[in-house]
Order: C-alpha cells, then sequence, then structure tokens
C-alpha cells in the first residue's frame, strides 16, 4: 500500500518565522521588504502515465528559472527581482517575497528525467514527466540437466 503525504499547513520553524517577522512587522512595515528565501507553493499530480508538478512563480522570468529532474525528484530554483514602482516610497505593507528560492520535492513514482518538459504560463509552472516502467518480474522455468 503506497501512502501518500499531504502537508497542508508548514512546519514549526516556518510558523516561528513568520511569527517573528510579524512582531517586527507592527514595529516597522518596511521590515519585510527584504531579499529572503522563500518557497513557492507546489503540487504534484499522478496519472497512469505520468507525474505532473505544478508550481506558483508568479512574477517571475522563465529564464530565471532552473529545473533538475532526477528519476525520484525534481528541483526548481531561480530568484525572484524585488519590484520597485516609486523611487524614496514609504512601505506600508509589503509580503511579496523575493530573491532566491529553491524547492526539491520527491516525486511519487520513478520517472523518465529525460521526458521532462516544462511550461510557464500566468505564474504558473508545470513541469510533465513520463513514469517509468513498473518493475515486472520475469518468472524463469527450471529445465532439468539430466
Amino acid at each position: 500500500m503506497t501512502y501518500i503525504k499531504i502537508n497542508f499547513g508548514s512546519n514549526f520553524e516556518d510558523e516561528f518565522q513568520k511569527a517573528v517577522d510579524e512582531v517586527f512587522h507592527l514595529v516597522r512595515p518596511a521590515f519585510k521588504n527584504y531579499e529572503c528565501i522563500w518557497r513557492p507553493n507546489v503540487d504534484v499530480y499522478e496519472s497512469v502515465d505520468e507525474v505532473i508538478v505544478l508550481a506558483d512563480m508568479a512574477g517571475l522570468n522563465k529564464d530565471e528559472l532552473h529545473i533538475e529532474v532526477s528519476r525520484h525528484k525534481i528541483k526548481i530554483a531561480g530568484i525572484r527581482k524585488a519590484i520597485q514602482l516609486l523611487q524614496n516610497a514609504r512601505y506600508c505593507q509589503a509580503e511579496i517575497p523575493h530573491g532566491y528560492f529553491e524547492r526539491s520535492v520527491g516525486l511519487p513514482a520513478p520517472v523518465d528525467a529525460q521526458s521532462a518538459s516544462a511550461a510557464y504560463a500566468d505564474g504558473i509552472l508545470v513541469v510533465r514527466m513520463k513514469k517509468l516502467p513498473v518493475m515486472k518480474t520475469h518468472r524463469v522455468s527450471v529445465i532439468s540437466t539430466k
């Protein structure tokens, strides 16, 4: 039986960091306007023939994305640049993370890394990978050697 791990929340370290950031943000609203490591949200789907990964990549240039696929894992990395709309503006609220990001996600089935294809539109990255054939057993007949 195969189990699928679904994580609708985040881990303790992420929650703690978020709480600390919120405290400092209350004291000085521009505090969150710094380059940080962020983690884009990722969905992983599995069909009979392929594994599909969707990643929320709003505001990125497709040329700044770096994708690596191995048999059991996908790594998506890149840089989202800060958006400067006004010179000398005072931020009242700044929540959009920017800077370097990297996500490594385990895949639910072994895939053919060479078959991977990626498309990026409307802020969503879609990576499709063909599954490798299921390991089939081969029955061996025993013959007599008389």
